[in-house]
Order: C-alpha cells, then sequence, then structure tokens
C-alpha cells in the first residue's frame, strides 16, 4: 500500500486493528468501553459469530485516546441490512467519536474497506446512508465517489463500483409478510449487531408496561432475518397490532408519544 505524506503521518498516530475472535473482547467501540456493558458484550459474542462469514470489523486506535472509532462490513450475502449486493462489499457502520472529527479519520478507515473489496476482486462497496440521526450521513461517501443508486427516504443506498457493469445493489424492502406476523400486540424487533440495542430494548419494554402492554421481543439472528425487517436500518423496528410505529431505535418519551396518538 502506498501512502501520502499526510497519510503516513496520520498512521504513526493512529492504527487501524483488524479484529477477530480472539481479539474482539478487549477492543472498545461506539462508545462502548470492553467488558463494561451488556451490549459490548452482545456485541462481542455477534462478531464472533460472524466472523466465519467473513465479516470485517477494524477499530481506530489512537496512541493517545486508545480506541476512537470504527468500520463494519460483510459480503453482500451476509449484510446485514435490506439490501441486494451480490459480489460487492456492504458497509453497515463507519464511527468517529464526536471530538476526533474533522481530520480524515474517516477516510483512513473507508480506505481501508475500500482496498480489500480491491483485493477481493469484489463488484464494489454499498452503503446505506441517512439524513436521520442513528446511521452515516452521506457526505464522506460522496467525497470518495460514491453515487446513489437506490432510495427509501430517508435512507439511500450509494456505492462506488469496481467493476462499472456491474448491476447496482438495491433495497429488498418488504413489509407485509412481517405485518401479518406481528398483527397483534407490541413486538420489538432487534439484532445485536449494535451494542446500544439491549439499552433501547430495556427502556421500551419498561415504557410499554407502564401502558399495560407485555412486549414481545424477537432477535434478529442472522443476516437473512435482518434482511427481511421491514426498514433499510436493518437491526431494530417496532410494530403494533401489524403496523411499523418506530423504524429505527426511539426514546421511551417518543414511543409514548407515539402511542398515545395511537389511542386517540
Amino acid at each position: 500500500m502506498t501512502l501520502n505524506g499526510k497519510s503516513r503521518s496520520k498512521m504513526r498516530e493512529y492504527e487501524i486493528v483488524d479484529t477477530n475472535a480472539g481479539n474482539i473482547s478487549a477492543c472498545s467501540f461506539c462508545g462502548y468501553k470492553a467488558g463494561r456493558s451488556e451490549g459490548h458484550h452482545r456485541k462481542s459474542k455477534w462478531l464472533k459469530e460472524r466472523y466465519a462469514e467473513g465479516l470485517k470489523f477494524k477499530v481506530l486506535r489512537s496512541r493517545e485516546f486508545g480506541d476512537i472509532g470504527m468500520i463494519e462490513y460483510a459480503l453482500g450475502n451476509h449484510a446485514w441490512r435490506p439490501v441486494e449486493a451480490p459480489g460487492y462489499l456492504v458497509i453497515h457502520c463507519l464511527m468517529v467519536n464526536g471530538k476526533h472529527k474533522g481530520k480524515g479519520l474517516g477516510s483512513l478507515l473507508l480506505d481501508s474497506c475500500l482496498r480489500d473489496a480491491k483485493k477481493s476482486k469484489c463488484r464494489g462497496v454499498a452503503v446505506v446512508t441517512s439524513s436521520d440521526s442513528f446511521m452515516a450521513g452521506s457526505d464522506l461517501f460522496i467525497k470518495a465517489g460514491f453515487v446513489s443508486v437506490d432510495s427509501f427516504p430517508p435512507y439511500e443506498l450509494l456505492v462506488k463500483k469496481l467493476k462499472k457493469t456491474a448491476p447496482n445493489p438495491r433495497f429488498i424492502v418488504e413489509r407485509e409478510r412481517l405485518f401479518k406476523r406481528y398483527r397483534k400486540g407490541l413486538t420489538i424487533l432487534a439484532a445485536d449487531q449494535c451494542p446500544a440495542v439491549p439499552k433501547w430494548v430495556e427502556e421500551i419494554a419498561d415504557a410499554s408496561r407502564t401502558l399495560g402492554l407485555e412486549p414481545k421481543v424477537v432477535r434478529v439472528g442472522s443476516a437473512k432475518a435482518s434482511r427481511e425487517l421491514p426498514t433499510p436500518y436493518g437491526m431494530f423496528s417496532i410494530l403494533y397490532d401489524g403496523k411499523l410505529i418506530a423504524e429505527r431505535p426511539i426514546s421511551a418519551t417518543r414511543f409514548m408519544n407515539i402511542m398515545r396518538r395511537n389511542a386517540e
């Protein structure tokens, strides 16, 4: 790999750690310190089960501050996003801690993914972005040459092709089957792909019980099941009486407001 002077300077201060089943438990990610929460424990276990599928989880480590960012991506047929992207790498998450943004570190992580795609002779790299919170925005990717190939507002599917004639990835969001399956009561669909999920589930479940509802928590245990969720977010949603009431994580307060409006 050839780096310019600026990139070499960054890499003297920062290291991208390619995690595996042996070292992931000691890594921090997404603001969750190693071994200090149920979310970290569940995420670590989830990752250990995914490495054999070719998933990559890389941690950005600062010599001074420790683990300050990460990127996660998988082959299209093992992606935990509702997209059809055979032959592509699909980025699940790319994050740099707030006080370290603006230093080009997100680009370092993205470049690492693009190098892996070229080395593996993939068709390209795809990513779901959103103007909403809890998911990466599009700016970094567009700057790197990604273009939009599909949309499901507020979500957008961006791609950078390495093989120009490759077919475009696309969203495969289909809702009716799940709506019929969970047509009664409150259902929380949640995957351990994000370490914040256990906290969100607990808060929504506690809030629902104050309304006299006993929630059904369905753990999303495979990439296939994740791709069947009713939202491009792909790892968390809430259904009530067969209707989607939240397509991404929400606060308990917002959940209560939604339920009150439904009761009116």
